[in-house]
């Protein structure tokens, strides 16, 4: 059976917006874990402060503090990712929306050729041919 034009755009259509649903739930996914990365980052940047009256020497001292600084660099690269993250979901679906958009004029041009071919067919119905007598 020979696909029209418009249904094959339509097919394509939902494919591509399919494919972005699958993107954008990856990114969700992603996101989610980041977070949770997040979380667990400041409870441990929390539990790695310095307490008041605690005695320590240069090398607890420096240790601690390469530690703290070590984890307050990945939760700011895990923010900045959450960001980029947040940005580029805003993107797919700003793509979805506009494949809604476009799936909607298809089945609109779809609906109208469907009307122009069924209003075709009545005229030809309608129309009474004439056969010519041939001596």
């Amino acid at each position: 059976m020979k696909k029209k034009k418009y249904q094959l755009l339509n097919l394509l259509k939902k494919i591509k917006k399919n494919k972005l649903s699958l993107n954008l739930n990856t990114l969700s996914l992603e996101k989610k874990k980041l977070e949770r990365i997040s979380e667990d980052l400041k409870e441990m940047l929390k539990k790695s402060s310095f307490n008041e009256g605690e005695i320590l020497n240069s090398s607890q001292l420096r240790q601690t503090s390469s530690f703290r600084e070590n984890l307050q660099e990945k939760l700011e690269i895990s923010t900045n990712r959450e960001i980029h993250l947040e940005k580029e979901m805003n993107d797919y679906l700003g793509e979805i929306n506009k494949i809604k958009k476009q799936k909607e004029k298809i089945d609109k041009k779809i609906k109208e050729e469907a009307q122009m071919i069924e209003k075709i067919k009545d005229l030809r119905k309608d129309q009474n041919f004439k056969t010519k007598v041939m001596i």
